[in-house]
């Protein structure tokens, strides 16, 4: 019989209830703050674009030890402010890393689309700053049931073995190279 310590979760991250505060956003004051990180004009604007299209939404974040509780991460909204969502995330698209391989660099359309057939993917996560989020419910404590002391301990053990194969196969190389003795020419 599967003892009750046995079914609880191992990890599930905190999940609030939440108002955005992300509009307001000056562009002078963007382009000062974002100054040195590669960001152009056109991105900049599509910043202040995006803020304005959350500003004041209700939606779902969450909260997760892998980066420290530092963020809140989007987890999930009400339908009714899908659009406006949808709005922001696209303007976001249009400053993402990786937007030459996107497909949605001024492609609002295909955005639309993949939108509204539920296949789009970010690609990575959108979150946002304390000082943006107001809390307004909690809606799931943080469940942490991980022993990171063994973590850690496994994932040394696993270094160690990746290690010690790395060496392994360098020996076996140098070993298979033909004969040891070189001819030289001189």
């Amino acid at each position: 019989m599967a003892r009750k310590e046995d079914k609880q979760p191992q990890y599930l991250p905190l999940i609030v209830k939440a108002k955005l505060h992300t509009g307001g956003r000056e562009y002078e004051k963007l382009k000062e703050q974002l100054k040195g990180q590669g960001f152009t004009c056109n991105q900049m604007k599509h910043i202040v674009r995006e803020g304005n299209y959350l500003d004041g939404l209700t939606v779902y974040l969450s909260k997760w030890n892998y980066d420290n509780h530092e963020s809140w991460h989007l987890y999930t909204w009400e339908d009714t402010v899908d659009e406006k969502v949808m709005l922001g995330l696209y303007e976001a698209e249009q400053y993402h890393p990786d937007v030459a391989y996107r497909g949605y660099k001024d492609n609002f359309e295909q955005f639309k689309a993949d939108w509204k057939a539920e296949t789009y993917d970010p690609g990575m996560t959108f979150t946002f700053k304390e000082e943006e989020v107001e809390v307004l419910e909690v809606v799931q404590e943080e469940v942490d049931n991980i022993d990171h002391q063994e973590t850690k301990r496994l994932a040394q053990q696993a270094y160690d073995a990746q290690m010690r194969e790395k060496h392994r196969r360098r020996k076996r190389e140098s070993k298979s190279r033909g004969s040891r003795y070189k001819k030289r020419y001189f």
